[in-house]
């Protein structure tokens, strides 16, 4: 059986062409075809049909359509579309489909020996695969995103054929084709610069300078941008070479870099299946012309291990590079710039930045242009706020984007359709593992002990890893007296010793101390009630309603405070602890009494939660009172 992706989807069976159903058909098999031989659940799969609001029979009109998708493909229900809890699975084998036979031969062709003559007979045999559009003609969105990144994939490979046609001096030939490509790809840098460079080895000089205006002129108005490197170094060569300087400068063109830069993952990572299937679900399901998959929580609860994890776990989808940047937003000392980060994002793509280019928009687009069409991962650890992100998001949908932040990132959401994944803290199970695999046998022979000390640690990796630490720095001690003296002294025993970037204590800091002035009395209020609502905080605070909402709202955005029922807010387990400890005490303002709430003692979060007290630790100084 071959399954044709490159072009309008056709499935054959030895000479004849199977008659595939209706539109609703033609997409289940497009959806699972991408996602061949793993499982895409019934619930993605009727996302992918219907979009958001599907009916109520879509579970009843999946099965149909299964059904009628197995009697079009002459298959059995165990025979190739297998029903595979939650879903099914299209079993296809290596070289059925079209899409796998293009990248074999691209594959192929990036083997052979520096023989432009044999390469670009390759690449020309690979593009042959090709019958139009990919997925030409399906609706859902997938389909369409999909066909994207296919498409993108096409025209890189097409460039670099085009590129051996210039060392080969095929110049009248390609000037006819590229014509027609810039046509269709107006602001396509690339295409345009190797039509200035097929026009200027035709003896075209007038030609291609003219070429060079136009395409300059439409970059300025629509983009704001001026000519990439790649299109200035074909204009000197019009501008100084003899025709032959075209073939040389093609000769000369350097491979694309492609970074490697994910770092390793934290070891013994543990759990977190169910978050891992979600984004790899996200990235398959994005609507937005760059997936953007956005991992947010509170300080502590794993987003960096997590995004890192599944980074590495996809990159073989990302063939042409991995970025990884830390933008330090809840850091020591201020995050750095967006131009910086660009400028180093650039040199790991072995893009060259002249000393005059320090605009951050005149860095974001090259960045863009560099990444065009390629398949890229680009990872943003500790984000603070969508201004440090917003410059450093590509422009082609053939790039993905994972985003970890302490924040809401509201912004990302509403204006660059970023998928929100919310973590929490493990699962009570999933947190004795991760104990069990840091310490070892020790967790097996004091079970009690070990549960107690994962919840003394608020079942936070950040938190077990530095208790796991404390454990394996006195190995003849109980691991009762241990977890004895996390229950006393929490915030002391998990300082790492006195790491800023792996003490718990800091790492609630850096959020804290990002807090305005009333936010922050309101967290340290937290601490003292059970719950609040906006009323007792305007009581409190001698406010409105309405901004004690907004204060209640931007500490529940920075993962500070939980949304509860009935418009109130919790603060629970180390984050309480933490709120508690900090030097000064909460002061109701001077015109408004205390409540009663506020006149006798709060109940803790948890056994062992201490009562407000003044503690002279050095993170908590530099919280606005």
């Amino acid at each position: 059986m071959k399954f044709g992706m490159l072009g309008p989807l056709e499935v054959w069976d030895g000479d004849e062409r199977l008659n595939l159903g209706g539109p609703q058909q033609r997409a289940l098999l497009a959806v699972l075809l991408v996602n061949a031989n793993s499982v895409v659940s019934a619930d993605r799969l009727i996302d992918h049909l219907w979009g958001e609001r599907p009916p109520d029979s879509a579970r009843r009109l999946l099965k149909g359509c299964i059904a009628g998708l197995r009697k079009a493909l002459r298959v059995g229900r165990t025979d190739r579309l297998l029903t595979h809890p939650p879903g099914y699975l299209l079993e296809v084998l290596p070289g059925e489909r079209d899409l796998d036979r293009f990248d074999d031969l691209v594959e192929t062709a990036g083997r052979l020996p520096d023989d432009p003559r044999v390469q670009a007979a390759a690449l020309r045999e690979a593009l042959s695969c090709w019958r139009g559009p990919a997925l030409d003609g399906l609706g859902p969105e997938a389909c369409r995103a999909e066909a994207a990144r296919l498409d993108e994939r096409r025209l890189s490979v097409l460039e670099q054929r085009v590129d051996l046609d210039l060392r080969l001096g095929r110049y009248p030939e390609l000037v006819a084709e590229l014509q027609a490509l810039v046509r269709q790809h107006p602001l396509r840098e690339r295409l345009w610069a190797q039509l200035m460079l097929a026009l200027h080895g035709a003896n075209r000089q007038s030609d291609a300078l003219a070429v060079y205006r136009r395409i300059r002129r439409s970059l300025v108005e629509q983009l704001g941008v001026e000519p990439s490197a790649t299109l200035r170094q074909a204009h000197r060569v019009v501008l100084a070479g003899t025709p032959e300087a075209a073939a040389r400068t093609t000769a000369r063109a350097e491979v694309p870099s492609v970074p490697a830069q994910l770092p390793a993952v934290a070891a013994g990572f543990t759990g977190r299946d169910a978050e891992l299937a979600e984004l790899t679900h996200l990235l398959t399901a994005s609507r937005s012309a760059v997936p953007i998959l956005a991992v947010l929580g509170a300080p502590g609860v794993g987003k960096t291990a997590l995004a890192l994890r599944w980074a590495h776990t996809v990159r073989d989808r990302f063939p042409d590079g991995q970025l990884y940047v830390n933008l330090r937003g809840y850091d020591p000392g201020p995050p750095p710039a967006p131009a910086a980060v660009l400028a180093g994002i650039l040199a790991g793509l072995g893009v060259a930045v002249p000393d005059h280019a320090v605009d951050v928009d005149e860095r974001a687009a090259r960045f863009r242009t560099a990444v065009s069409g390629r398949r890229l991962l680009v990872v943003l650890d500790n984000a603070a706020t969508v201004e440090q992100i917003r410059p450093l998001l590509p422009g082609t949908p053939s790039c993905a984007v994972v985003v970890t932040s302490r924040n809401t990132l509201p912004g990302l959401v509403a204006l660059h359709g970023a998928h929100r994944l919310g973590l929490g803290p493990l699962p009570a199970e999933d947190a004795k593992t991760l104990l069990r695999t840091l310490i070892g046998e020790r967790a097996d022979a004091e079970p009690l002990a070990a549960a107690a000390l994962v919840e003394h640690c608020g079942r936070l990796p950040l938190a077990l890893r530095v208790a796991a630490e404390h454990v394996a720095g006195r190995p003849g001690e109980d691991l009762a007296v241990l977890a004895g003296e996390l229950h006393d002294h929490r915030l002391e025993v998990l300082e790492a010793g006195g790491d800023p970037r792996a003490g718990v204590r800091a790492a609630f800091s850096w959020s804290a101390r990002r807090l305005p002035p009333e936010a922050s009395r309101v967290f340290r209020l937290a601490a003292r009630l059970p719950s609040l609502d906006a009323e007792t905080v305007a009581a409190v605070l001698g406010g409105g309603v309405c901004a004690a909402r907004r204060v209640l709202e931007l500490l529940a955005a920075e993962h500070l405070l939980a949304p509860a029922a009935a418009g109130r807010y919790v603060l629970s387990g180390l984050l309480r602890i933490y709120a508690a400890s900090l030097d000064e005490p909460f002061r109701p303002a001077a015109h408004h009494p205390p409540t009663r709430l506020l006149q006798g003692e709060a109940p803790g979060a948890d056994a062992g939660s201490p009562h407000p007290r003044r503690n002279h630790d050095r993170d908590s100084r530099s919280v606005p009172a």
